[in-house]
């Protein structure tokens, strides 16, 4: 089985700026793209949501159990049969695994990290 790590990507300097300006309130993110506005809050403001959200963080250890549960939820959300309830139920799932699978995998970021250092100093030095 294949297994794709989710991206976590790091703030933007206007995200960090819009963050700063807002001093503590929540900053709205306009994806023009997908005609879509999203929220960015911190972890601590993200977590007193989280129960009304349905986002219950299971922080028992991974098991095939709950492998071949979001296995079988991946699939119904390909073939379109997924509810809400179980897309955050998917969602929980796979935050779960990719924190195993970090824990059991780690990527390598530091080749990464020098690689991307050593494409930035040849565009500098352009």
């Amino acid at each position: 089985m294949c297994y794709t790590r989710r991206i976590t990507p790091e703030l933007t300097h206007e995200q960090r700026q819009a963050i700063d300006e807002h001093k503590g309130q929540p900053v709205y993110i306009v994806d023009s793209d997908r005609h879509e506005t999203f929220v960015l809050l911190t972890t601590s403001d993200f977590n007193k949501v989280r129960p009304m959200l349905g986002y219950e963080l299971d922080n028992g250890p991974w098991t095939d159990e709950k492998n071949r549960r979001r296995v079988e939820l991946i699939d119904r959300r390909i073939a379109r049969t997924i509810t809400h309830n179980e897309l955050v139920e998917l969602a929980n799932l796979q935050r779960q695994a990719e924190i195993h699978f970090d824990q059991v995998a780690p990527p390598p970021m530091k080749g990464v990290r020098e690689l991307h250092q050593k494409l930035s100093n040849c565009r500098d030095n352009q």
